[in-house]
């Protein structure tokens, strides 16, 4: 990663993220890997999680390379129940880190609990705030009961505090209509994706055959990789019906499904009723590797399995940001997702990947099909892939986008709470 200018003035940064490590998901990944980069340019940061999450990592906070504190104890499930009361006491615990570390900026990570915590601290003391969203805390989508704003009290918590940050961060244009939503106005929003590690990636070194045979994908099968929890709203079991209309039209070839991610053993059933269970292989959760003493995330495991498949293919009907996509991008294989919000920001259509109609597994077939049919299509599509990665989802280019926002934001003096 790219240090910064010996000439910018280093930052304390305070990150506050409710769910986080073991639970590995989008946000925690880039709560990280952000923390991680600007330790590595200078600035001191301090992670603030959940109790329970605090709690959970144990002694293996000393590995993530920053401090990692908690929040005040019940901060998900107390706040909309004893609100000012709540807010009171936990103000009183954040002022008192403030006075300890000076933060210069608060980022917080969901508008609810992370940001409606933090705006009842940052407001009255004139200390930038800044709001990153992560999905669930955003966009609603209700076929498939997506989204923290469906119940009132959170939903009003959500309107109140989201348009009082300094800045919101959208992942990706899609987000923009849900910030407008709860009244967050143009000129506060900013757009920074997700990042991803490039290098880590392509030094990453694999024995092909052996890491097939480590989780059972056969050697001599087209594989489609498909990363995350086995939510509705990935649309995992569009993927496995792709696969069935592929065999039914005769043009399943060698094509094969490779499910990574919890729960991804009950799609084995839809799988069996469709006739292709022969045809995937499902890989419960590839989360942190116990033996990287780094905290790496992705895991070692997960890249080597991103560089042993062929293809990605990512169905979701809804995200805030596509990581899967960027992932597969920078192992170097070619990528086929969806006309989804927050995946086809990832994707320049015929260009670095294939997209598909979100929610149709025909159409998701006929670019399968498209794309293992042709080795040019491949070799193009992984090829820009990778350089798309280093355009503009490298953490060096990522990370110096938060690091500009936090400066410009920033005054020359040090906030002492």
């Amino acid at each position: 990663m790219t240090k910064a200018s010996s000439s910018e003035r280093k930052l304390s940064v305070a990150i506050v993220i409710s769910s986080f490590f073991p639970n590995v998901g989008g946000a925690q990944v880039t709560a990280h890997n952000l923390a991680r980069h600007l330790k590595q340019n200078g600035h001191q940061v301090v992670m603030f999680s959940s109790w329970s999450s605090w709690r959970q990592i144990g002694d293996r906070k000393e590995e993530l390379g920053y401090p990692l504190l908690p929040t005040f104890p019940g901060q998900q499930r107390l706040m909309p129940m004893f609100g000012k009361g709540y807010q009171f006491v936990q103000n009183r615990y954040f002022a008192w880190m403030q006075r300890k570390y000076k933060f210069d900026v608060w980022q917080s990570f969901g508008t609810y609990p992370s940001a409606v915590s933090v705006g009842g601290f940052t407001i009255s003391r004139g200390i930038p705030h800044v709001l990153r969203t992560v999905g669930y805390d955003i966009q609603k989508d209700p076929e498939v009961g997506y989204g923290y704003r469906f119940n009132p009290k959170i939903e009003n918590l959500i309107q109140t505090w989201s348009p009082r940050v300094s800045k919101a961060i959208a992942l990706s244009e899609s987000v923009k209509p849900d910030l407008r939503d709860v009244g967050v106005a143009d000129h506060q929003m900013e757009i920074i994706p997700c990042g991803v590690d490039q290098p880590r990636f392509e030094s990453t070194v694999v024995d092909r055959d052996t890491v097939r045979k480590k989780y059972g994908i056969p050697l001599d099968k087209f594989a489609y990789i498909t990363v995350g929890r086995n939510h509705p709203k990935k649309g995992f079991p569009i993927l496995v019906e792709a696969l069935a209309e592929m065999k039914r039209a005769g043009t399943l070839g060698n094509a094969h499904g490779v499910f990574v991610g919890l729960r991804t053993s009950d799609l084995l059933q839809h799988a069996k009723e469709l006739g292709v269970a022969d045809h995937v292989t499902l890989v419960e959760e590839l989360g942190h590797d116990s033996n990287d003493r780094e905290y790496r995330i992705p895991s070692a495991p997960l890249v080597e399995l991103y560089k042993s498949v062929d293809a990605c293919a990512f169905p979701s009907l809804i995200e805030t940001f596509a990581m899967i996509n960027i992932e597969a991008m920078a192992a170097g294989i070619p990528v086929i997702s969806t006309d989804a919000p927050g995946c086809v920001e990832t994707i320049n259509d015929g260009i670095d990947g294939l997209i598909a109609k979100a929610g149709d597994p025909v159409d998701l077939a006929h670019k399968m099909v498209q794309l293992q049919s042709s080795a040019d299509l491949q070799a193009k599509l992984s090829a820009a892939g990778r350089e798309s990665v280093r355009n503009s989802f490298s953490w060096d280019v990522v990370g110096r986008q938060f690091e500009d926002l936090y400066l410009s934001l920033t005054g020359s003096s040090s906030q002492s709470g």
